[in-house]
């Protein structure tokens, strides 16, 4: 069995950490907040990226930021700095599209073969194995990855070429926000008009309405549990970003998307940047006129 690396195991790098671990795999890599857990799990942790690319044939890059992301291969005992070819990267963090292409050509003029792999759903939805996976690179190198990313998820799709993953990320985060936000305004209609909110998300989740957004977040809504946050306006902001250059660079009319995107604003500024999205309903109370 292959060992795979893993450099940025965080909230959504540890489950997968932890499913490639369940799956067999000797897994090596460099946790910090989560040392302890991803030991626990019985993963290895090593002392830098160097010494994680010197042990795993396959390393998959999970790293919030693009600066974290250019640290990691250009640091002290940095990626590119080590002198070892020949490996397979799977770059699974979203960043700007430019980013992301300069990266991976660094990466390939390096002696490395790389495939982009943009996860679709919470780092929860990873940890239970009900995520999908959009998937950008040379086709035989998927082929030859295809055993670790069923690790991840069961459910893959090959896109096309790098950078393709991130176009269909985008567009499956811009579905995430508006129908989080019709949830939303579901749940508060349904308050309005005289419903227990619990009784409102049992019956829409059995009916012609429901959405996968809705069956997550409208019981989120309804207990008011929006911390700890599976999913949080923090991380949605950059998604939000991306998507809106894709609508400008592809020419789209994005109406709901353009509908949706002030409510998240909004919630930023008000300080809620840490919440999950589900507490956006609170914005949609807020609008509500006197009966």
């Amino acid at each position: 069995m292959e060992t795979v690396g893993i450099i940025g195991i965080g909230q959504l790098g540890l489950p997968i950490a932890i499913n490639l671990i369940n799956a067999g795999y000797r897994v090596v890599g460099l946790p910090r907040s989560t040392h302890a857990s991803f030991s626990a799990a019985g993963g290895t942790a090593l002392s830098s990226p160097a010494a994680v690319l010197a042990e795993a044939d396959i390393v998959l890059l999970c790293l919030p930021v693009e600066a974290a992301q250019l640290d990691v291969l250009d640091g002290d005992q940095g990626l590119l700095r080590s002198g070892i070819r020949d490996k397979v990267f799977i770059e699974l963090s979203t960043y700007r599209r430019d980013f992301k292409l300069e990266q991976a050509r660094r990466l390939t003029e390096a002696g490395h073969e790389v495939l982009e792999c943009e996860v679709s759903g919470s780092p929860s939805m990873v940890a239970r194995h009900q995520a999908s996976l959009f998937i950008g690179g040379p086709q035989a190198l998927y082929q030859r990855c295809h055993a670790v990313l069923d690790a991840l998820a069961p459910t893959h799709f090959h896109l096309g070429a790098f950078g393709a993953a991130l176009n269909m990320k985008l567009i499956a985060n811009a579905l995430l926000a508006i129908h989080t936000l019709a949830a939303a305004e579901a749940l508060n209609m349904g308050a309005r008009a005289g419903f227990d909110p619990r009784v409102v998300v049992d019956a829409i989740s059995q009916s012609a309405g429901a959405s996968t957004m809705f069956k997550i977040r409208a019981p989120m809504m309804a207990d008011r549990q929006f911390s700890p946050a599976p999913g949080p306006f923090s991380t949605l902001e950059k998604y939000l970003d991306l998507a809106t250059e894709l609508v400008a660079d592809t020419g789209s009319a994005s109406p709901l998307l353009s509908a949706s995107i002030p409510y998240y604003r909004k919630a930023i500024a008000q300080g809620l940047t840490d919440l999950d999205i589900s507490a956006v309903i609170t914005l949609i109370e807020k609008e509500n006129s006197q009966p």
